[in-house]
């Protein structure tokens, strides 16, 4: 009997515990927790990290507007005087690498299981953004093998390889963009809500942009003509992120002058002297008045053997005039690529001859630059194209005023402002006062860790530079 229900006991817990087993899965199962991400998720983060990276006024402020003379500083301005700091140099590399593009890359191969070819292409448009910067902020990069988690020494490629693979990425972007097949979730699309049309044009204005700064280096032409009629055609197309009214989610350059008491952020008298002679009232929207009333801007550097704030020479905080409301105010929206920048490159591409339409047309697009910047700052640009002094009428005048009137529209953009003033060399800056260099800088320093994560490579990229130092130049330059 008693041999009978030990049988009988182990039977039924067998029982019991295979029905347990059946729905324990189940029962383990969080139905709050997602096994696949859409790919959608994933465009967000990488629009919103690339912008704050660009607009923080420790990165594109101290390095990019400073550099491009935009604005100044009267205190704490080692990076004005081209010594900037190491970590926030590291900072854009990883950010880069780890969030913009690595993001960027996982949504593509989310999106393409899903057979959504237009976030296919918003992927590979922030892929390229990342990119560009990369190669245009440190020179030669990794690129055919980034992003690989087998491969932990990456080769840097040459410039002219990252270049081309941008450009075709673009190219391939525009084509899935356009084909219009699959869609972009409004709600995760920061730029432009979803609107996959202007996705497009941002594709291919993008790309117009790249192959003007490689444009010294080989023949554009018939890849510039071939965009015409493809790209930007208003303000309401440019490429913009906007922030909202409180951290963490303002403009970084609110947060850090405003929300932060960073008030040594000020404006640059270069530019200050150069829109004066213009008689531009974009001025006293770029610039804010100082203590007395008047729009008064400092030069570049100053700090190593004058202590600073300079109370001697007058660059104080009061004397000194601030940035402009609109440019301090938490919404200011980041732009990514603007239609009058967009604008302005047409116009040089004319009056080089890249494309069809010679002076006239460089004429035409040039207003339209100047048109479109007075436009998104709010001021009627009448008064301004009337003066005669505005127009040009020669491919040599032309060269010059398209070129100063980009930098002048770029302003608030940083990193953009420099960079393409890396390339035009116009207008003629000095490098700052009592600085450890002799020219502006035309680079970033590597980040610190490649010579020891990544030396092969490192030493490859850096006897191509001659030398990894501010003052290399790119193979665009």
């Amino acid at each position: 009997m008693k041999k009978l229900n030990i049988i009988i006991y182990t039977f039924l817990s067998f029982i019991l515990m295979t029905g347990c087993d059946r729905g324990f899965e189940e029962l383990n199962l969080d139905p709050n927790a997602s096994t696949a991400v859409p790919a959608h998720l994933l465009l967000g983060g990488p629009q919103r990290i690339y912008m704050n990276s660009m607009y923080g006024a420790q990165a594109g402020g101290d390095m990019g507007a400073c550099w491009s003379q935009h604005w100044s500083k009267v205190q704490y301005n080692d990076e004005a005087r081209y010594v900037p700091r190491r970590g926030v140099i590291d900072g854009i590399w990883s950010t880069m690498y780890a969030s913009v593009i690595s993001e960027s890359k996982a949504m593509y191969n989310l999106a393409e299981a899903e057979g959504n070819n237009s976030l296919m292409g918003a992927g590979l448009v922030m892929q390229a953004v990342g990119y560009q910067t990369l190669v245009d902020f440190y020179g030669p990069i990794p690129f055919t093998e980034s992003i690989d988690g087998n491969i932990l020494q990456p080769t840097y490629d040459s410039e002219t390889v990252v270049y081309e693979g941008i450009i075709q990425m673009l190219t391939d972007a525009s084509a899935m963009l356009a084909s219009g097949n699959g869609t972009i979730t409004s709600s995760s699309d920061l730029f432009y809500g979803g609107d996959a049309s202007k996705w497009v044009k941002l594709a291919n204005s993008l790309k117009f942009r790249a192959l003007m700064r490689i444009s010294a280096t080989r023949n554009v032409g018939a890849e510039l003509q071939a965009l015409m009629g493809k790209m930007f055609t208003s303000n309401a197309d440019s490429a913009q992120l906007t922030y909202l009214e409180a951290a963490p989610d303002a403009n970084p350059i609110w947060e850090t002058i405003v929300d932060g008491n960073r008030a040594e952020y000020k404006i640059n008298s270069v530019l200050v002297e150069a829109m004066t002679a213009l008689n531009d009232d974009r001025l006293a929207v770029y610039a804010g008045v100082n203590a007395s009333g008047s729009i008064v801007g400092k030069p570049s550097g100053f700090g190593a053997q004058t202590t600073l704030p300079n109370e001697g020479l007058g660059y104080t905080y009061a004397n000194i005039s601030p940035l402009g409301a609109k440019y301090l105010t938490a919404t200011l929206p980041g732009v990514l690529m603007s239609y009058s920048q967009l604008s302005f490159l047409i116009a040089q591409a004319a009056n080089e001859g890249y494309i069809s339409g010679g002076i006239t047309s460089a004429q035409d697009w040039y207003t339209e630059g100047i048109k479109a910047s007075f436009e998104f700052n709010g001021v009627s640009s009448t008064a301004y194209l009337a003066q005669g002094s505005i127009g040009f009428s020669t491919q040599a005048d032309g060269r010059t005023k398209i070129a100063t009137q980009e930098w002048i529209a770029l302003f608030g953009q940083g990193f953009e402002s420099w960079t393409e003033w890396r390339r035009n060399k116009i207008p003629v800056l000095a490098p700052a006062a009592e600085s450890l260099l002799d020219q502006v800088p035309s680079r970033l320093f590597y980040p610190t860790t490649e010579p020891s994560l990544n030396k092969t490579s490192y030493d490859a990229a850096v006897q191509t530079l001659g030398g990894d130092n501010l003052t290399a130049p790119l193979f665009w330059q």
